[in-house]
């Protein structure tokens, strides 16, 4: 039985076959995916190019990367980039409610002015009428002048629930059903979003009732009023002051992206105590002088290695402290193969980015080989020299070989393709995902994990046995994305292709092999059996994700909350590999998740199968999630692509063609 391989420099072209045994693509959609390295689309905008990429740091800082292509310098970073944040409070009735709503400048200045009315546009949620920011209202027709376009609805954003404190990945128009608009001057300055309607048309009210007072200059000092506070609108003074609390996503977004945030420990003057009653240069009008803004990419004021201590008050210099040695030093990194340019930040080392050594992130994404159209990423470490000349940050004397990705990191791409559905994803990740959004010119395919360490190996003989030894152990961030619609597509017919495989075993990582008698899923995953010291074991994780519409389709397990108990995960492994593992079966987030780690390589077998006389309980799972479909709207020349559980074509537009 044939089965779907990954490697770490080629995607096996007998790995990539069409499956036996009841598996066909689902549809006939012809795919031309470039053999060749995707360009930034900042480079050459359209299809087939990457279009941003990110990186969330430990502390939850959310970097957005720049393409710098070879031999061009880093550009620099505005000092503010225009943009001002502080906090704004809301009064109600002369009595303080809210203190640190924190907002930009136009939101402040919106929300002030007495001119502003807060509309409630719940009923143009989803339509071609709703607004943009910026669109200006025409009172006589009651319409707006730039509005939103219909597909943005259907975009997949991460939508938080207040109730459970959990964000999930919903469609926006499943996530806002209400919204209210600032408009002042008959101009949009900004849209909140909500919920439900009746949420939107409450805080419509809300809005309108309260005093809104801007406390950027109140913050400068350092201070805020407390809720509760009386507000003098006269003298424009609180009688209670407290110091000022600036929350950790304000200063993250600060650093990364240039804000001028009040109150920052920059511009701050010397920390003073808060007066327990008010004065008038402590009202909200008054105006703290404040030194220049500190250089974001200038040496911190510390201590650093090498540094010569100053003498004490007798002249005498201390001995230089004794190296810890249980702490990491940064590796050495040597030039690899050229690259044509990198992804990086004027803020890298700043963050802490560039502390294992190297300065960048190169993509690599194009059709996994030259006889297919699965989509192959592959992320790797740049190094760039004096002369900006971009290389693969290379192993020491191993250069061939990429040094390790930091493991502190997640890392988001966003690649634009043709009309791909996807089938399953293979990563060597941790925790990878994969998010489909269909465009009106172009589907989009956005990639989220973190970098796992894997035994890679010289030859494929050290991938057998129990004898092997790799050549290198790198942090690898890879995914091969399997579409239905080519002519060798996975899928079996009826499936989500939403389903994913994950491991560190490259060697022979498969996609699932699916036998229709028997009703289970085989997986196998290699990886040499000693790590580069030849003593070491390599242990590795296997992880399945599979949608519940796909395991009631496949096992006719139809009650998910039973697959702990409904499904069973067995290991088998070569002659001397152990099959000591964690073995766990969970069902959660619309999904059924297989989680094996621990095993010893060279190349286990994972199955994963009903149990005999399985029954099925009264068990029920709240996150059931209903199954998405994808119709094509037509209107004249014009097409759009819909998706959603019930995707229903904009106001003219015609639905053309199947529903898949």
């Amino acid at each position: 039985m044939k089965k779907f391989t990954v490697s770490r420099v080629v995607v096996a072209v007998a790995a990539l076959a069409m499956l036996a045994n009841g598996i066909a693509p689902s549809s006939a959609a012809t795919l031309r995916v470039p053999k060749t390295a995707f360009p930034a689309c900042a480079v050459q905008n359209g299809v087939y190019c990457i279009e941003s990429v990110t990186v969330t740091t430990a502390q939850g800082k959310v970097v957005p990367l720049q393409w710098v292509a070879n031999g061009v310098a880093v550009p620099g970073q505005s000092a503010t980039n225009g943009i001002s944040f502080a906090p704004i409070a809301k009064v109600v009735k002369g009595i303080v409610k809210e203190n640190g709503w924190w907002t930009t400048q136009y939101q402040r200045e919106a929300l002030a002015a007495d001119t502003t009315v807060f509309a409630d546009i719940s009923s143009l949620v989803g339509t071609a009428e709703f607004p943009e920011i910026g669109a200006r209202y025409d009172s006589a027709t009651k319409t707006y002048d730039i509005t939103k376009p219909v597909e943005a609805f259907s975009a997949i954003i991460d939508c938080w629930d207040s109730k459970t404190n959990t964000s999930s990945k919903q469609a926006f128009s499943s996530c806002y059903k209400g919204a209210v608009a600032a408009v002042n001057e008959a101009e949009v300055k900004f849209i909140f979003n909500y919920s439900s309607a009746a949420l939107a048309a409450a805080a419509a009210k809300d809005l309108d009732a309260a005093t809104w007072v801007d406390l950027k200059d109140l913050a400068a000092q350092g201070q805020q009023p407390a809720v509760n506070a009386r507000y003098d609108a006269t003298k424009k003074t609180f009688d209670k002051l407290i110091p000022l609390y600036t929350p950790v996503w304000v200063t993250n977004n600060s650093l990364i992206n240039g804000w001028d945030v009040a109150g920052t420990p920059a511009t701050l003057p010397t920390i003073v105590p808060v007066a327990p009653a008010p004065t008038e240069s402590a009202s909200a009008g008054s105006v703290a002088a404040a030194p220049a803004p500190v250089d974001p990419n200038a040496a911190p004021a510390t201590a650093v290695a090498g540094a010569t201590s100053a003498p004490d008050a007798q002249g005498v210099v201390p001995a230089p402290l004794a190296p810890n040695e249980q702490t990491a030093v940064m590796p050495p990194v040597e030039a690899g193969r050229a690259l044509t340019g990198r992804w990086t930040s004027p803020l890298w080392n700043t963050l802490g980015l560039g502390s294992i050594g190297y300065d960048g992130l190169f993509v690599d994404a194009k059709a996994a080989n030259e006889f297919v159209n699965h989509v192959f990423i592959d992320v790797v470490p740049t190094l760039t020299s004096a002369e900006n000349k971009v290389t693969l940050a290379g192993q020491p004397g191993n250069k061939i070989y990429a040094v390790s990705l930091d493991s502190d990191i997640v890392i988001s791409v966003k690649v634009r393709t043709g009309d791909i559905k996807t089938g399953v994803t293979v990563a060597v990740g941790v925790d990878t995902t994969v998010t489909s959004t269909v465009g009106q010119e172009f589907t989009t395919l956005t990639v989220e994990g973190t970098a796992v360490s894997v035994p890679l190996a010289k030859t494929s003989a050290d991938c057998a046995g129990e004898t092997g030894v790799a050549k290198a152990m790198v942090r690898q961030f890879q995914t091969l994305i399997i579409a239905q619609n080519d002519t060798s597509g996975f899928g079996v017919e009826g499936t989500s292709g939403n389903m994913y495989v994950g491991s560190n075993g490259v060697c022979s990582l498969s996609t699932p092999t699916w036998d229709p008698v028997a009703k289970s899923f085989s997986w196998t995953t290699a990886a040499p059996h000693f790590a580069p010291d030849g003593t070491t074991v390599n242990r590795g994780f296997y992880k399945a994700v599979i949608p519940f519409k796909d395991a009631a389709l496949l096992w006719g397990l139809t009650n998910p909350a039973d697959a702990a108990t409904a499904l069973t995960v067995s290991i088998a492994t070569e002659a001397g590999g152990s099959s000591a593992a964690i073995a766990v079966v969970s069902a959660k987030n619309g999904n059924i998740i297989i989680d094996v780690s621990g095993f010893e390589y060279s190349k286990p077998r994972l199955t994963i199968m009903m149990k005999k006389g399985y029954k099925a309980s009264n068990k029920k799972i709240s996150s059931l999630a209903a199954p998405k479909y994808t119709i094509t709207c037509a209107r004249g020349a014009s097409t759009k692509k819909v998706e959603g559980t019930k995707p229903v074509c904009p106001k003219g537009y015609k639905a053309v063609g199947p529903r898949f």
